[in-house]
């Protein structure tokens, strides 16, 4: 009796002990579910990770992971393992139930996924093979964007084109005090090059430091975040020719919208909302100036637009009220998104970033140039300005020849720096 007693405690522990792990487990997976749905991927990449330990092979679990590593700058290579798990069990569209722990099945768009992985990590081959397994599934006619995933597909096949015929170019990583063991995004550059204004991602928030080039050296990182008035929301957009306006992005929930700050007294003004109908209830993603200060470019993607972000065009009215809102029109609105505008070369070059166009994948940049009242056909800035990973948000200078931009460190880091291009073989000066 005695020995059945001691049976039934040991059973009815390890009962107890399966049950609790599988609530922490689903508290674990509640957890990512809902930081997945406030795009914060890292946090929910963590708790993913944890529920992934107890069930390896479920194909759920590494497809929530996998696109978790999709949207994070620079781990997107992270994705690979975890989304090829994924396709190995996948059903149809209406069969799968993304927010059910029960769910063991990835659902069909896991190749798609696996595929823009496969792209951003240049192995262009693989990812052409797990496109067409998408689309040769009996369930994708019909379910599914096509125009996204065709444009996908012909992206890997430009990419192979591009890659031929690369640029000439110089790479130069910033040195310290502009590069730090943390990540820098986001750089914009006065005109004159002895400025730079960018974000760098500190543990607890996202600080907007300013630099300033005295002789070769650059000064210490001065933090714009009290004087502008950001909690970690503003990001720089534009910093004007002279460097006495930085225009700024004020991110929300699910859009964005356009501030300035002015140097005035020799400090910064706290950030104020542009006037006129510049910002909308929409998404007001970017921001460039012309040099003499009358013409705002930016991109949204209000209604009214040729698909996704746009580029438009504002003229000054005031120190800071925009008028006459003019969309740029089909030659550089694409169906897909167009953001970053950059202008150079005394206004007759505009430098953007696009999904669309001959892209080799997620944005690339492209350059117009201005002929009479209208804009000639983008070009590819070509590689390696442009991979097949998303390349944007980037300052171009001196008529294209300068590029400023963010990217992994090359010394094996994960996080990016700020590093400046040397365009040498080509100047898409007008003809």
């Amino acid at each position: 009796m005695r020995q059945i007693l001691t049976l039934a405690c040991f059973l009815f522990f390890i009962a107890s002990a399966v049950s609790q792990t599988s609530e922490e487990i689903k508290e674990h997976f509640d957890e990512a579910e809902y930081f997945f749905n406030r795009k914060d991927f890292e946090e929910a990449a963590y708790y993913y990770k944890k529920v992934l330990a107890q069930y390896p092979d479920n194909a759920n679990f590494n497809f929530k992971l996998g696109e978790c590593y999709l949207n994070i700058p620079g781990a997107e290579s992270q994705a690979v393992p975890y989304l090829e798990k994924a396709v190995e069990r996948t059903i149809e569209k209406n069969k799968y139930k993304s927010k059910s722990f029960e769910e063991k099945n990835a659902p069909l768009h896991a190749y798609f996924y696996l595929g823009n992985a496969y792209r951003i990590n240049n192995q262009l081959d693989k990812a052409l093979t797990a496109y067409n397994t998408f689309i040769n599934s009996p369930y994708y006619y019909g379910n599914y964007n096509e125009t996204i995933v065709e444009n996908e597909i012909k992206a890997c096949e430009r990419a192979k084109i591009i890659q031929d015929s690369p640029v000439n170019l110089t790479e130069e990583l910033l040195p310290e005090p502009v590069n730090s063991d943390a990540s820098e995004i986001r750089p914009v550059v006065s005109g004159n090059e002895k400025t730079i204004v960018f974000i760098r991602k500190l543990k607890f928030y996202d600080a907007i430091l300013l630099c300033k080039k005295e002789g070769e050296e650059w000064s210490q990182p001065l933090n714009l975040n009290p004087l502008v008035g950001s909690d970690g929301d503003f990001y720089p957009a534009f910093l004007s020719h002279d460097g006495k306006e930085l225009y700024l992005i004020r991110n929300f929930s699910e859009n964005g919208d356009l501030y300035v700050s002015f140097f005035r007294e020799n400090t910064w003004t706290k950030a104020e909302k542009l006037q006129g109908p510049v910002n909308t209830n929409a998404n007001e993603a970017s921001a460039c100036l012309s040099e003499d200060g009358q013409w705002l470019y930016f991109s949204s993607d209000r209604m009214g637009g040729k698909g996704g972000l746009d580029i438009y065009v504002a003229k000054r009215k005031a120190k800071n009220e925009w008028v006459k809102i003019k969309n740029l029109g089909k030659t550089i609105n694409s169906e897909f998104d167009e953001d970053s505008p950059c202008l150079t070369n005394q206004g007759k070059t505009l430098y953007f970033c696009s999904k669309g166009h001959y892209s080799m994948g997620g944005f690339d940049l492209f350059y117009a140039n201005k002929e009479g009242k209208k804009w000639s056909t983008p070009v590819n800035a070509g590689y390696p300005v442009n991979t097949t990973a998303d390349n944007n948000n980037m300052t171009v200078m001196q008529g294209g020849k300068i590029i400023y931009l963010s990217k992994i460190d090359t010394t094996g880091s994960e996080n990016e720096n700020l590093y400046k291009l040397k365009i040498l073989s080509y100047l898409p000066l007008p003809r």
